[in-house]
This record gives structure tokens, C-alpha cells and sequence, in this order.
């Protein structure tokens, strides 16, 4: 009998313990949830002044090319008119919207066109790789240099007569 009473202690306390992690996590998720709306809408809210703005600078330039008088730069002109009058209505949409509006579109967006977010995806992370391996490279050039030994005056001297003589020898063309 006293290990029937000490199985139903311990299985308080677990339960006990299960509920208050559970709310705990709950608690954690919904202060995510919560970051990520004030984020998102202060950063539509500035995307869309930004492109509001844009708009108002295209149209100042649709001004100056139609006062121009040519004939092209009035086409221009009205192109850029018909661009400004698009990112007026997206910066509008931005400013007006509120970050669970803005969250529900994207979902909707990505389950009927999984495809678009999935190339999206792999265009963004295949541009940021070649630009992680071109940086890498730069860095790893500057950082053999700063390890390397200060050149004597001679060799100073030789690399400013001598470009090949500056270049490290992995990047000398052989002939």
C-alpha cells in the first residue's frame, strides 16, 4: 500500500511538472509570436513609407522628362508615371496592413504556390553561398598577409616596381 501512495505522489509531481512546462512553452511561443508581429509590422510600415517615397521620386523625374519635350523621354515618362502609381499601392498596402494580415497572405501564397517559395529558397541560398565563398577567399588572402613576415626594404621596394612580385604565388600566371 505505501508503494501505491508513493507511485500516485510521484505521478502528481510529474503531471504537476508536465502542466507548468507546458504552459512555460506556451508562454515562450506566443512571446515569439508576439516579437515577430511587432517586427514585421514595423518593418512593413517602413517598407511601405520607403516605397511611397520612391513613388514620389519617380514621379518628380516623370516631371522633369516630359518638360524635356523629346518624344522618347515622354514614353519614359509615362513608364515611370505607371511605376510610381504601383509602388504608391504597395506602399499604401504596406503602411495599412498589420502584421497578421501580412502573415496570413504569405501563408496562403506558399500553400497554393509551394514551388515559388521552395525556388525562392534555393535562388537566395545558393546567392548567398558564392557570396560567403567569394568573401571567404578575401579573407583568407588578407589573413595570410597579416600572418606572414613584414617584406624586407628590398622586397617593398621590388613590389612597388614589380606588380607580379606583389601577387601571392598561387595567383601568378605560369607561362
Amino acid at each position: 500500500m505505501d508503494t501505491d501512495t508513493t507511485k500516485t505522489q510521484v505521478a502528481d509531481v510529474v503531471d504537476s511538472a508536465r502542466e507548468k512546462t507546458q504552459e512555460q512553452a506556451s508562454h515562450a511561443v506566443e512571446k515569439g509570436r508576439g516579437a515577430l508581429r511587432t517586427q514585421v509590422d514595423t518593418r512593413s510600415t517602413q517598407a511601405g513609407e520607403h516605397s511611397q517615397s520612391i513613388a514620389d521620386t519617380l514621379r518628380q523625374t516623370a516631371a522633369q522628362l516630359r518638360q524635356t519635350g523629346d518624344e522618347q523621354k515622354t514614353r519614359y515618362a509615362g513608364i515611370a508615371d505607371q511605376g510610381a502609381d504601383r509602388l504608391e499601392r504597395v506602399g499604401g498596402y504596406l503602411t495599412e496592413s498589420d502584421a497578421e494580415e501580412l502573415l496570413s497572405r504569405v501563408e496562403e501564397v506558399a500553400r497554393r504556390q509551394p514551388w515559388l517559395v521552395g525556388g525562392t529558397g534555393l535562388i537566395l541560398g545558393i546567392a548567398t553561398a558564392r557570396f560567403l565563398r567569394a568573401s571567404s577567399t578575401d579573407r583568407y588572402y588578407r589573413q595570410q598577409r597579416v600572418h606572414e613576415a613584414p617584406p624586407t626594404s628590398w622586397e617593398s621596394s621590388r613590389s612597388l616596381i614589380e606588380p607580379e612580385a606583389a601577387r601571392p604565388s598561387a595567383l601568378t600566371p605560369t607561362v
